[in-house]
């Protein structure tokens, strides 16, 4: 006699089925909108196709008639000097044969004509020259006239200038990464030809590093010491030259900046620091101003209440003037924006309620005015500006350390928390508490992920760096399904706090605690 089948297998059973074929349903969701983009992929590049073969034409038709231009004109030429040699010798010898006698004969060879050529002369790119001299660069950088060098852009490989157009398209038209995510059995790795270490010229360990957003030749660093030392990239991509720094120490409490950002429009860096006391919250000075303390400026306004100020992010909406968002151990998020007058800026507090804890990170969307903030307190919260209200709120395993947004993707986001081997969570925001991936590296059960070691996307979105407690870079390919790093760097002697990707060039540069920026460039 035939035994039935237990009554909980059949549930369980039942329930591995609902949750493939849930599965399933998106993974059909997904492909729909790749076909969708794709078919809006063909008929863009159908255009630009079309587009290029009509330049083509038209540069031919051109060449065909600049060759037939010099032809006509000789020709006409020809029968000009004829004739005109013809009448001047009659009219000479009918004046004054004697004359005519000793003078030399003159050339019948005619004169060729050819037209100018019209070239286009394409404007040097302006680049930092010496900010030694703080009014001369100021002057220069607000002109356009600085003293020309050779340009970054020269000593690109052809891959970069791939590399470079592929992005140009994808700031055009949004790549649809998520479909990709954790779908392939190998890893894409790099081939990490130089590394080179530079002294940081900090006096205490280093806290932030932060790359221009307009000029691809200019990078940041912080440190305990209080200063902000700015660097430029140099051609062989193996070292950069310090151009100067600032001392950003509070003026009450002394306090170093807790993060740093760019200002969008590349001439002013912002730092943030402490909000116990009465003591400044954020400074800001012009890149002109390097090694002048007085030219410092220190937001009047406070709008956090106590603690560290944890992070500074400038928004990426497309609006007439620029803000950006702070968070902190108060709990607070807030919004800054920039008033008519440079250097005067209105507050908004979002929320302090959201937060049971500190908010270590916050950033904003790209394709509408809501703010995401991560906490220690494990949650993660997305905050509608227009509405006024929580639009998403869920909670993790772990305590929140920090959350990036793609660069590629405005759906597609990063948030790194600190459970060992599981440090790296990737989410889309349109499947909200659901995570995509999981991505991590091995480190001591009883070790505590530091709050100073931060990831970094590159610039085409497929890959993430992340510094850790060891001297090792760990970088991850988002499309394979590994947990573990795709490669591991080891470049310093001491933990590593941050490595950041170059927007244009194959380079990563790096910060550690053992006071050096390591340049590591690859193919």
């Amino acid at each position: 006699m035939e035994s039935k089948k237990p009554m909980c297998e059949e549930e369980a059973d039942e329930e591995t089925l609902l949750s493939l074929i849930d599965k399933r349903k998106k993974n059909v969701k997904r492909c729909n909108e790749k076909i969708l983009y794709y078919t809006a992929q063909l008929k863009c590049e159908t255009s630009e196709l079309d587009k290029l073969k009509k330049q083509l034409e038209a540069v031919q038709s051109r060449k065909q008639s600049a060759k037939s231009v010099p032809n006509s004109l000789l020709k006409k030429r020809k029968l000009e000097s004829s004739s005109t040699s013809t009448e001047s010798s009659s009219m000479e010898s009918e004046s004054s044969p004697a004359h005519n006698e000793t003078k030399s004969e003159p050339s019948k060879k005619p004169h060729l004509f050819i037209p100018a050529m019209l070239v286009p002369i394409s404007k040097p790119k302006p680049a930092v020259g010496s900010l030694h001299t703080a009014s001369n660069y100021e002057t220069s950088h607000q002109l356009g006239m600085l003293k020309q060098k050779p340009a970054v852009a020269s000593f690109h490989t052809a891959r970069n200038h791939e590399t470079s157009h592929q992005m140009g398209r994808v700031k055009d038209k949004e790549i649809d990464m998520v479909a990709s995510v954790g779908t392939s059995t190998k890893a894409a790795t790099l081939n990490f030809n130089s590394t080179n270490l530079i002294s940081s010229q900090h006096k205490r360990k280093l806290r932030c590093l932060e790359l221009c957003p307009t000029d691809d030749t200019l990078f940041a660093t912080s440190g305990l010491d209080g200063a902000v030392n700015l660097w430029e990239v140099q051609e062989k991509l193996t070292s950069a030259k310090f151009l100067g720094s600032v001392d950003c120490l509070s003026p009450n409490k002394r306090r170093w900046p807790e993060d740093i950002a760019w200002h969008p429009d590349g001439r002013r860096i912002f730092a943030v620091h402490s909000a116990d006391g009465d003591d400044s919250q954020i400074s800001s000075f012009s890149l002109g101003h390097l090694g002048h303390q007085k030219e410092i400026f220190f937001l009047e306004e406070k709008a956090h209440q106590k603690g560290i100020i944890n992070r500074i992010n400038f928004m990426p909406w497309k609006t007439q003037r620029p803000c950006f968002v702070t968070c902190g151990s108060d709990h607070a998020v807030v919004l800054w924006k920039e008033g008519e007058n440079e250097g005067r800026w209105s507050r908004e507090l979002l929320h302090r309620n959201q937060h049971s804890s500190s908010v270590m990170a916050a950033f904003g969307l790209q394709h509408k005015e809501a703010v995401l903030s991560v906490g220690v307190d494990k949650r993660v919260v997305l905050f509608d500006l227009a509405a006024g209200r929580n639009e998403l709120k869920f909670q993790l395993d772990s305590k929140c350390l920090n959350a990036l947004l793609s660069p590629c993707n405005s759906n597609l986001y990063l948030v790194q928390l600190g459970s060992p081997g599981q440090q790296l969570h990737l989410f889309d925001i349109r499947e909200k508490p659901e995570e995509l991936h999981v991505f991590g590296w091995e480190q001591e059960m009883n070790e505590s992920q530091s709050a100073l070691i931060n990831s970094a996307w590159s610039p085409d979105g497929w890959h993430i760096s992340s510094g850790s407690n060891n001297p090792l870079i760990h970088i991850f390919d988002i499309r394979h399904g590994g947990k573990r790093p795709s490669q591991s760097l080891k470049a310093h002697s001491n933990r590593v706090f941050k490595a950041a990707w170059h927007s244009s060039l194959p380079l990563l540069i790096s910060i550690s605690s053992d006071l050096h920026i390591g340049m590591h460039s690859y193919q």
